[in-house]
């Protein structure tokens, strides 16, 4: 059989490796330890040259060009907004999440059943020959796609590699044949990717002179999977199959190949590192609280303070995520400035968004198709040119799809909005608008920017110039600038001017009518604190 012992083995030292990575095992740290001689006190030891050495010379032994890294680990903040986003549910594929217990227990009959049902009409007699051996061969390469090291031996990766590959092949033909894959979220999963050198190489092995009819068949399955779960139209025009790194690489590329990109920068801040304006009056709420627990007589009031600082506070909020987004929601341009959202031209892409001033005010953008899975692939498909322009050494990995959901997530505040989209056919799909709304407002906002300015940020520009030149915004804008500075003086002078009045009653119910020498003690420690 061609599933054997030898098979089993391998995946059972595999998985005990990582088990023991996720559990800080002593063994792990060794592993590190040596991935890292320097740092401990065996300063000079020649294993990282012999693993340095050994690594290069087998890249440079395969013929195959090395590609570049392009399987990331998502960061930590993406996960806490939404971890079922980008960590699969169902299926694990490849080292990240090949051997989580829950998944593993499920899939792995699954997955031999699919190895199976891959390999019957080739005939294969000695599997490990004749296929896991040709991708032990180029496993040098296959591990530099990743962004973390592989801690595991050539044969443990080569086993797993090609049961998942072969898996993912057979899942791609069954969508293919019959529409269907058992989770299509989880194939599309950033750290769930199998590198397309993977594939070709199975495929290589098992069809000999037929390789090539068998890379344009799978390069047909790649586009139909995409086709029907891209939230957006693909560019009719074909990319370069030959430099896909993967199947969520195939995906991105074909969503922005539409135009030709302009070579970009990219530069990333911290959150939180952008100006901000202070804001004074919670502070002065705040410390006339302060003073008014201190007096007895004067506990009755707080609840009214207390409530207003409440309201207050949410005031605040909703202007500061106003101002981060910097663009008004598609129901307010419409019913204040009469800007109007219209279908872009029949297959354009987020790079022909367009805001025209001829006629009529009309913002033209392009078609988003949103279903039960879209989420999980939008969300990877920002995190990866995210990661692809943050990591990349080389220049031209622009932020257009990321602008574009910063966008989206700027114009949608309610139902109401995203009604108006499906109105004009700019959304569709089964989600319903609640869902969508929800989507959009649960996505963080990019901390990148590209040093070339985009036609969607002229665009947001454009949009936010006319809104803010109606009489009713430049109005309002004036009416809470003016609110906000008379709020703050207004705080201020009833803080102050209340301070003789709760001392006098004080004075009245505790200490009489003369207590001159207890009254002043009480003004100049109540007044010192206060000011402080």
């Amino acid at each position: 059989m061609w599933l054997g012992v030898d098979q089993a083995k391998a995946f059972e030292s595999f998985k005990v490796k990582n088990l023991c990575r996720e559990a800080s095992d002593p063994f792990w740290e060794y592993q590190m330890a040596s991935v890292n001689p320097f740092g401990g006190g065996n300063f000079g030891d020649k294993q990282w040259v012999d693993h340095i050495s050994r690594t290069l010379k087998q890249q440079l032994g395969i013929k195959d060009s090395t590609p570049p890294v392009s399987i990331f680990q998502i960061p930590k903040p993406l996960k806490d907004e939404k971890l079922e986003a980008y960590v699969p549910q169902r299926i694990g594929i490849g080292p990240n999440h090949h051997f989580q217990p829950e998944l593993y227990q499920k899939m792995e009959q699954n997955k031999l059943t699919a190895v199976k049902r891959v390999l019957m009409p080739y005939q294969v007699q000695t599997f490990e020959d004749q296929v896991v051996e040709k991708v032990k061969e180029i496993i040098p390469i296959i591990c530099a796609c990743y962004d973390l090291h592989l801690d595991a031996d050539d044969n443990s990766l080569a086993w797993l590699f090609t049961i998942d590959a072969l898996f993912l092949i057979d899942q791609l033909g069954l969508y293919s044949d019959h529409l269907f894959a058992i989770d299509a979220k989880d194939l599309i999963m950033l750290e769930n990717q199998i590198p397309l050198i993977v594939l070709k190489k199975i495929q290589t092995a098992l069809s000999g002179i037929n390789a090539e009819a068998q890379e344009d068949n799978m390069e047909t399955r790649f586009e139909l999977f995409c086709k029907s779960h891209s939230p957006f139209k693909l560019s009719e025009e074909k990319i370069d199959f030959s430099r896909v790194n993967h199947l969520l690489d195939y995906m991105y590329h074909s969503i922005m190949n539409n135009e030709t990109s302009i070579s970009t920068e990219v530069y990333f801040t911290k959150p939180g590192s952008g100006p901000s304006e202070k804001q004074d009056e919670p502070e002065l709420l705040e410390m006339l609280v302060q003073l008014l627990e201190r007096i007895p007589v004067a506990k009755p009031f707080i609840p009214i303070i207390e409530s207003f600082k409440k309201s207050f506070l949410e005031s605040i909020e909703t202007r500061a995520t106003a101002e981060e987004i910097k663009v008004p929601s598609v129901s307010e341009l419409r019913d204040i400035a009469g800007v109007k959202f219209h279908l872009s031209a029949r297959n354009s892409g987020i790079r022909n968004i367009k805001f025209e001033l001829e006629k009529e005010r009309c913002c033209y953008l392009p078609v988003i198709t949103l279903n039960i899975d879209s989420e999980v692939i939008l969300r990877n498909l920002v995190a990866y040119e995210q990661l692809l322009a943050k990591n990349s050494f080389t220049t031209g990995y622009g932020l257009e799809l990321t602008e574009y959901v910063d966008f989206m997530c700027g114009i949608i505040d309610s139902a109401k909005d995203v009604r108006l989209l499906r109105e004009e056919k700019i959304i569709v799909g089964d989600l319903r608008d609640e869902e969508i709304v929800k989507l959009f407002n649960g996505m963080g906002r990019s901390q990148g920017k590209m040093s070339v300015e985009s036609e969607l940020r002229k665009t947001v520009y454009k949009l936010n110039k006319v809104y803010e030149s109606m009489p009713r915004v430049w109005v309002q804008r004036t009416a809470e600038k003016e609110f906000r500075l008379l709020a703050k003086i207004i705080t201020f002078l009833i803080s102050i001017s209340s301070i003789p009045i709760l001392i006098r009653e004080v004075n009245l119910d505790v200490y009489g009518s003369n207590p001159n020498m207890m009254l002043d003690h009480f003004v100049k420690t109540t007044l010192s604190h206060f000011f402080h």
